[in-house]
Order: C-alpha cells, then structure tokens, then sequence
C-alpha cells in the first residue's frame, strides 16, 4: 500500500515530524546522526553551488514565508548562506541545544535513560549528556513510529557509541539489541602515539522479534572457491560430497541397499527416496572408479557478519561526493535495507542532509520519508538523484536525462508536517506501549500536549515570549502547535511548577536562549524587546500572563473534576 507521505522531504527540526508521524507507521530507520565530536565540520560543495541552486534554496524559503536568518530560526531550521561551504557544529551545550520539557519527560517517563544521561556527564562530559539528551527525545518518538516488525540502524563511531548503545538499551530494551556492526571505513588511519582508527560503529535494534530479516551474502574469498569448488558446469562452481558411510560410522540396517550396481560396505549416507530424488534433479557424480558423489554448488555469498569490511568509504573523486565531510555511501544503506525492509516498505531517514538513504531505498523499491534541518539538503537531494539518474519534482536533468524511475519528489516545510490520524487518546500509546517503568511519576494531570494545544488557543496561536505565529505567504496564522516549544512562565531553577498554570508556548529561537536560566517569562520579553527582537508591535500586545494563568487554573480544575482525580 503507498504511503501517504512517500517521497517526502521536510526541512523542518526532525523532533517536530517525528512527533507528527502516526504510531507503527515506519518499517526501517536508517539514521546518521551527529556523532558528539565537539568540533565542527567543513567542507565544499563538490561541484561548487551555483546561482541558480542558492536562489532555488531562498524561493522555497520564501514561499513558506521565511525571508531572514530570524525567520528560519524562529521555524526551527537553517538559513543557507550564499558561500560554498557544507558545515555543521557536532558542540553540544545544556542551554543552546536541550529544551527543558524534554529533560521533563525523560526524568519523569523514562528514568533509567534519564540515569543514562546523567552517567555520561560524570564519566565524560556536560557536553556528552546534551547530546545524549538530543538523541534520546528523538529515539523515543522513532520507537514509538515503527511497526512491530521493524528495526532501526543508528550510525556513529568509537566516540558516542557506548553511550548511545546505552540510551537504545533503556528505549528499546537491551533483549531487542541485535548487532553492533562495525564498519571499516578506510584500511589505514596514521594516529599519533595510538592504533589508527579506521572504523565505525552501526547499533542494530528491532522493535520487536518479529523483526523482517533477509539474509545478506558478501563475495566469496577467491583462494577459498579455487580451494574447495573446483568443479564446474551450466549451473555454476560446485564441489563433491561423501554420500557413503564410512566404517567409523557403523552400519545402518535401512541404509544398506543397492543402487545402480553399487553397495556400499556400510551403507549410505541416506535413504533411498532422497537418493533417487538427488539423482533426478542431476546432482549425482559418478566417478570412474564408480564411486557417486554429491554436487554442492557454490551458494550465492557467504554470509554477512558484523564486521563490514566490503564496502569501501567514498574517496576524493568519487561520483558520489557532495563535499559533506561525514557523507556515507549508498551502498551503506543499501545493505541495510535489503536486509530488514520488504519492497515497498517505507524507511525514514531523519538525519538526511547526504541524501544517502533516500537514492537506496529508491533504488530497491522502497517508499521513503526524509527529514532536514537545513534547506541544502533539498540542493544535494537533486543532486545525488540526478547522478543515479532520478528526477525531482518531475524535471530531470539535462546532463541526465534517462531516468530509471521519475521521483516525484515532495518537499514539505517546517509549517507543513502531517497530522497524526491516531488522534483518539486510546490509539496514542506514546507511552503505554513502552516497558512498564517502576517509578514513573506523571508530572500534570494535562498531557503536556494538550498543555500546548491549551494555551496557544488563548493566545490565537501566537508564542508568548515575541508574538511569532505559523504564517501562510499571505501573513494569515496557521493553527498548529508545530514549532512551539512549551516551557515555564516561573522558570523551573526556582521551584517553577510543572503545571499548566506555569506553562508558555515560545518559539524555538528564544526558547533555546531561554533555557535553564532563572529569568521569569516577563523579565525575558524586556530582553527580546530591548535586542529588537519583538514580533508583536510592543509587548504590550502579548497574552497577559496574570490572565493567562487564571484561565490555566480554570481549566486545571474542569479536567480534575472530569477525570475525578
């Protein structure tokens, strides 16, 4: 069945779709995530942007109503300067890069990854547990969209990979862990003063044991085919097998019989019926001392095992380069989707700037959705489809022009993500469908989605903290809570209450500024209007908070008496 969303990429923060995807939507994740290196990456476009991809690049920006860095950054995504350089910053701080609900859910919902988290900053680094706590809101939500017979590969290397094993122990559960894959990247690595490092790691986990599985063949040695499969006819290579027993063996009263002239002196290997069906299906030798053997063809690859060493890193010159230092090859998650997806299976890719995923799974027949947060991967999207001689949006390229398959790719914003058809509370088991947690303690008796819904209605949608709204090009405001981010009016450093009553819907921007800071809500609008930074005419034009917080508090006490808690 085709899928709503197939062949969709958004530019939008992955959180915001992943909570828009529908429970047990998803057959495989193939995800390359930032790998908490604590520096940043950089490198040049190959071939260079041109003029006519960097204005593509705004016009789409445009048309959703975004016209400056600000803009793009209220939306939650990237705003692609005119230069040619692909970069992005693997640094990861508390107050830059970490949402304060989110540290909320993973303490009071998932306590042993929140014990996770905070054994990484003792035994790393502050700068370890932020980015474990980015990781693990997203694993969460791509846990709760994959099917029972699903599995997700998360790429990453020697740096974060015994933590982020950790953070998919305590999310999927450590029985549901099924490989640590490792992937040789390169045959030599000159590292000063220690052994090179010339590998990456592949965390494999499925949702359930229902998991779909394709067994995966690599090539076979050479020196072992020439070795053992000697033989050779219109089938293909084979070797011959004993079919007779031997005296170490003893004798087998049922075995010992007469065929085609010859009996064994202890019997066969076998009964009869088998032997006369080898027989007719060709794969009897006789050899001229009349002795028979058993063909055994050489099969189609041997099988795979977690040592990847077969599938060489792209180099400088290759087709495939998109100048993105990090950049994986196709044949990467070609292997992984052979393996644990099914033609026509869809496979999300959340991290999607290489366009890696997509170009495989197209290539073998699978739906996709994919997901950025920088509007240049919708320029290496053309690009990398363009090679594999792919069109999107329906034009193709005039260096070429045979198309394979016409990819009708969509490109979605951040204002434009689906709405989950899983509305009724009883079909959300966002939570219910995980391991039971001993000590889970529910913060509010108001999810705090509904929280959201809540409080943006009272202020016609707009956020509390600037006024910025979901607009259509027109300036009309779309009702949607995508792009807000609820945080605390009394932050919570100063005993701030985890309810309603002490909750505000800001956007992305200033909520990442805002965050862990012991500066209340009011204090903060004087900040945002001082740096020019206000969206509303004047402050004065934002919800007032006093009344705000009375009506939170109304309706606190009308969802109280309706559940009769």
């Amino acid at each position: 069945m085709e899928h709503p969303l197939n062949r969709h990429l958004f530019i939008a923060d992955n959180l915001n779709l992943l909570r828009q995807l529908d429970n047990e939507s998803v057959d495989l994740i193939c995800i390359d995530p930032p790998f908490a290196k604590n520096q940043t990456f950089t490198g040049s476009l190959k071939p260079p942007l041109t003029d006519a991809e960097f204005q593509l690049e705004r016009d789409t920006l445009a048309a959703w109503g975004l016209h400056s860095a600000q803009d793009a950054a209220n939306a939650g995504i990237e705003w692609p300067d005119a230069d040619n350089r692909a970069r992005f910053s693997d640094m990861w701080r508390w107050e830059n890069d970490v949402h304060e609900d989110w540290i909320s859910r993973i303490e009071e919902d998932y306590p042993a990854l929140a014990a996770v988290i905070d054994a990484a900053r003792r035994a790393h680094s502050e700068g370890m547990a932020a980015y474990l706590c980015y990781m693990a809101i997203r694993i969460i939500e791509m846990r709760r969209i994959l099917k029972a017979t699903g599995s997700i590969y998360l790429h990453c290397d020697p740096t974060a990979s015994p933590y982020l094993r950790s953070v998919m122990d305590a999310t999927f559960g450590m029985d549901n862990f099924l490989s640590e894959i490792t992937w040789q990247r390169t045959s030599s690595h000159n590292d000063s003063k220690r052994f090179g490092q010339v590998r990456d790691i592949i965390l494999f986990y499925s949702k359930t044991s229902k998991r779909i599985w394709n067994p995966v063949y690599v090539p076979h040695d050479d020196e072992y085919v020439s070795d053992f499969y000697r033989y050779d006819d219109e089938r293909g290579k084979y070797r011959l097998h004993e079919i007779i027993r031997t005296a170490s063996m003893g004798p087998r009263p049922n075995l010992a019989y007469e065929y085609k002239g010859y009996t064994p002196e202890w019997g066969w290997r076998m009964v009869r019926e088998k032997l006369e069906a080898l027989d007719q299906e060709g794969l009897l030798v006789w050899s001229n001392s009349g002795r028979p053997y058993r063909k055994t063809y050489l099969p189609p690859g041997r099988n795979a095992t977690n040592l990847w060493d077969d599938i060489p890193n792209l180099s400088g010159q290759s087709g495939e380069r998109t100048g993105y230092p990090t950049q994986k090859p196709v044949a990467l998650a070609e292997r992984i989707i052979l393996a644990s997806s099914n033609p026509g299976d869809v496979v999300l890719d959340c991290f999607a700037g290489c366009a890696y995923v997509p170009v495989a799974a197209e290539r073998n027949g699978r739906q996709w959705l994919a997901c950025d947060i920088s509007p240049r991967a919708l320029t290496v999207l053309r690009r990398q489809f363009a090679k594999f001689h792919y069109a999107v949006d329906g034009n193709q390229s005039a260096e070429q022009p045979s198309l394979i398959v016409a990819a009708n790719v969509i490109t979605r914003s951040p204002f434009d993500l689906p709405e989950r058809s899983d509305t009724d509370p009883e079909e959300r088991h966002d939570i219910k469908e995980l391991p039971e947690r001993k000590y889970k303690i529910p913060s509010s008796l108001i999810p705090e989605r509904e929280m959201l819904e809540y409080l943006l209605k009272l202020s016609g949608y707009t956020a509390w903290c600037c006024g910025f709204a979901n607009r259509r090009p027109n300036g009309a405001i779309v009702e949607t809570a995508n792009n807000f981010h609820l945080d605390h009016i009394d932050p919570k450093s100063k005993d701030g209450s985890n309810q309603i009553w002490n909750r505000a819907p800001l956007c992305p921007a200033h909520n990442v500024r805002k965050n862990n800071r012991r500066v209340h809500l009011a204090e903060y609008r004087a900040e945002i209007a001082d740096a020019g930074e206000m969206l509303a005419d004047t402050t004065a034009d934002l919800i007032n908070l006093a009344w705000a917080q009375q009506q939170a508090v109304d309706y606190y006490a009308l969802v109280k008496a309706r559940t009769g808690q």
